[in-house]
């Protein structure tokens, strides 16, 4: 079992690496994914999610087939849909691809489902396996990563968000050594 100190340093120094794009998620996340009740939420999230590549005319598609969706995100966020259900929804609009899936199913039910990413998850598999892996396979990848993010949010009280920029900036440590090096952030 991994006490709680190693893991507050862990999440405290990677995420201070994190490249935020500016005040994205002052902009961009923070204000939206707890509040589904503003009108452009998707629009917000999405953006925050895209970055530099929202415009780009497949993410603008997928954010127009959310939008047709608005309603039942909203449904669910404050029902009780299980994986599965979500799983679903999610593969209606985005039928290829495992990342932005998990990112809708998210935002239906952000306390529950944790941002996923290949740099993130690239984070766990060291972590618990001490291996180097490009990207996530399939859904069980997903979901083993949930659980154990999951555990270190409940068992060590660590804000979702953190561990998420920790294991991003870690996992793009891990990727490339020298290019995170060389942007300055270690």
């Amino acid at each position: 079992m991994i006490k709680k100190q190693p893991w507050e340093q862990f999440i405290h120094f990677w995420s201070q690496f994190y490249d935020e794009q500016g005040d994205a998620d002052e902009k961009f996340y923070n204000p939206y994914i707890n509040d589904l009740s503003k009108e452009d939420f998707l629009d917000k999230l999405w953006r925050w999610k895209m970055g530099v590549h929202f415009h780009n005319r497949n993410n603008q598609k997928a954010l127009r087939l959310m939008e047709e969706q608005k309603e039942r995100i909203r449904e669910y966020r404050n029902t009780k849909p299980t994986f599965d259900e979500l799983w679903n929804f999610s593969r209606e609009i985005f039928a290829g691809g495992l990342i932005y899936s998990i990112f809708l199913i998210h935002i239906c039910k952000p306390k529950d489902y944790p941002i996923f990413d290949q740099h993130a998850f690239r984070s766990f598999i060291f972590l618990t396996k001490g291996e180097i892996i490009k990207e996530p396979q399939n859904i069980a990848d997903y979901k083993d990563y949930k659980r154990f993010i999951l555990k270190i949010h409940k068992e060590f009280d660590v804000n979702l968000r953190d561990i998420d920029k920790a294991f991003m900036a870690f996992g793009q440590f891990l990727n490339d050594p020298v290019k995170f090096m060389k942007k300055g952030r270690v």
